[in-house]
């Protein structure tokens, strides 16, 4: 016979989303400087980041200066 008090089920949360932050210039050039130093240190399987972040930094310019010459031709 089982006489163990019964203990009440509290509703579990379910776990929140992550935030997302924006990715931001900025973080993408730290991110770079911090891979390069880390392939000067002779971590050259690096290597394939540190391109990838490369893409990333030219591919946010040139959304940025699309982006300002829409605004500029949409305001003439």
């Amino acid at each position: 016979m089982n006489v163990a008090p019964r203990r009440k089920l509290r509703a579990q949360k379910a776990p929140s989303a992550p935030q997302i932050e924006e990715v931001t210039l900025e973080s993408l050039l730290n991110a770079q400087k911090k891979v390069a130093r880390i392939i000067a240190a002779g971590n050259t399987q690096y290597l394939p980041i540190f391109q990838r972040l490369t893409k990333e930094v030219e591919e946010y310019k040139q959304k940025e200066d699309a982006l300002q010459l829409a605004l500029k031709l949409a305001a003439q």
